[in-house]
């Protein structure tokens, strides 16, 4: 009798140490689990963080970048506005030289005139016609400054040259404007 017990004792025995190991089995297994699913959660809120920081970088560029564009509009009119003022003294100095110019014929014209009513109204006094024409000449040549091309001989050298108005106005240190002033007076002239 003491031995069936002992086996029956065995035997429940046995049934137990396999649920048992089950049970630690099936336990190390959730253990697994709740880990892999622990390090999933880590790693998915790592990723949403990097997201949210990769958001919040790309809207400050995009806040910079349209920044920089209103900056570079901003300048863009006020060079547009600058263009347009020395344009227009560039006309205004071309139609100031152009009344000058007319200006020098006619009292040119008008002093050959007086030259030759005196010549005419004295025909025998050379030598007063002679003064008259050295006095003429004289004062012909004082106001005659020198031509554009003399006063700007570096400007025309790069023109003979082939240089855009771009690269003699960088390289002479003078404004777009001045430099195509120049060159259009110097056609005017007859120098170019």
């Amino acid at each position: 009798m003491i031995a069936v017990i002992l086996g029956a004792a065995a035997i429940a025995y046995a049934f137990l140490l396999p649920k048992r190991q089950a049970d630690k089995s099936s336990s190390d297994k959730e253990k697994m689990v709740q880990e892999v699913e622990a390090t999933l959660e880590q790693y998915m809120a790592d990723i949403e963080r990097e997201n949210v920081e990769l958001v919040e970088l790309i809207s400050q560029m995009k806040q910079e970048t349209t920044s920089k564009q209103l900056a570079q509009q901003e300048q863009l009119a006020e060079m547009r506005q600058r263009l347009v003022h020395l344009e227009q003294q560039a006309l205004q100095y071309e139609a100031r030289i152009t009344d000058l110019e007319q200006g020098s014929r006619q009292a040119e014209s008008l002093l050959m005139a007086q030259v030759r009513e005196m010549a005419a109204a004295k025909p025998g006094d050379s030598v007063e016609e002679e003064r008259l024409h050295t006095e003429l000449q004289v004062s012909a040549e004082e106001p005659k400054e020198p031509s554009i091309c003399e006063r700007y001989p570096e400007l025309f050298e790069f023109h003979a040259q082939g240089k855009s108005v771009d690269g003699i106005a960088k390289l002479v240190g003078m404004q777009k404007g001045e430099v195509q002033l120049i060159l259009q007076l110097a056609k005017q002239e007859g120098s170019l």
